[in-house]
């Protein structure tokens, strides 16, 4: 039995084999960092924008395309790539310079689509219009990031926009039959479970593909770290992230693909939490919980309990 619908599962459907993601460094940056809407940034974001330790910044997109191309058809033998414009705000440029930067990952033959990393406050009409313009001709995944679904909690983390402007951009975006995901931190400063459980909720009735689900981790240089070390900041235990994820499952459509379940990172960036840097235990810690309450992702969502009553 499946517990959860994977990223990679979604991918195999799709193209019939496994598709490697290749990460990027484009060189944006984000309406938060440079005074647009705030500045520094997400108080929880280092000074990678959440890019991958495999990113060398200093090459240009091709290179950095090529470089990862080759390390993972080095280690996997793979045939088939997703250029991931991963680090800070891929979208935030005139849409004249994105196609532009677009269109060298789209060179390459075995790249079959590009996934683009991305915030609600940086999707005008004439982006999505480009966006929608290259989904008619290839693969197109669009991340927009919430974290959270309530204003206090993303004001707290100078996250510099809405809740309400996210699930607008949503709509905007599925007008234009983007295909959409989003990532949610739990264990933000000050909010509950319930709170946690009530963005599981709102994300669960918005209609997009995907989520990301991470705990909160304090990596170091950033606003976080100072707050985490005079103890006014806590992290979640193992245990209880295990119980948030199992109960968030639980509440996503039975479809809805789980891009990820616990972020990870490496010991020299992050201080906390240590469990952080155990991936496979933490997967397998949320997959035993499942078991053991005999659930699976969507066995309470709402939707399909109704199809299921309705078919009774």
């Amino acid at each position: 039995m499946q517990l959860y619908r994977t990223f990679n599962t979604y991918l195999k459907e799709y193209f019939g084999e496994r598709v490697y993601r290749v990460p990027i460094d484009a060189g944006f940056t984000c309406p938060n960092r440079d005074g647009q809407r705030a500045f520094g940034g997400c108080t929880f974001c280092d000074d990678r924008g959440s890019g991958a330790p495999t990113i060398d910044p200093a090459l240009s997109v091709k290179e950095q395309i090529e470089s990862g191309m080759k390390r993972i058809r080095r280690r996997f033998k793979a045939n088939k790539f997703l250029a991931y414009f991963q680090a800070f705000s891929n979208t935030y440029a005139p849409e004249a310079v994105l196609k532009r930067l677009y269109d060298v990952a789209l060179e390459f033959p075995d790249v079959v689509g590009i996934r683009i990393g991305t915030r609600p406050d940086c999707l005008d009409e004439n982006i999505l219009n480009l966006l929608e313009e290259y989904n008619q001709s290839t693969f197109v995944w669009l991340e927009i990031g919430l974290q959270s679904a309530f204003n206090r909690t993303l004001d707290r983390i100078n996250r510099g926009h809405s809740a309400e402007e996210f699930f607008d951009a949503v709509q905007r975006a599925r007008r234009r039959k983007l295909k959409i995901a989003t990532h949610l931190i739990f264990g933000l400063p000050g909010e509950t479970d319930e709170e946690m459980m009530e963005t599981v909720r709102q994300v669960a009735r918005c209609d997009i593909d995907a989520v990301k689900i991470h705990q909160l981790c304090i990596y170091k240089g950033t606003p976080m770290e100072m707050d985490y070390r005079l103890g006014t900041l806590s992290v979640l235990s193992q245990e209880h992230y295990v119980r948030l994820v199992a109960d968030a499952l639980e509440m996503l459509p039975p479809d809805m693909v789980i891009m990820r379940l616990v972020a990870e990172g490496q010991q020299d960036e992050i201080l906390a939490p240590a469990w952080s840097f155990d991936k496979k235990s933490v997967t397998e810690a949320i997959e035993n919980e499942l078991l053991r309450r005999g659930t699976k992702q969507g066995s309470r969502n709402q939707t399909s309990l109704s199809a299921t009553s309705a078919t009774i």
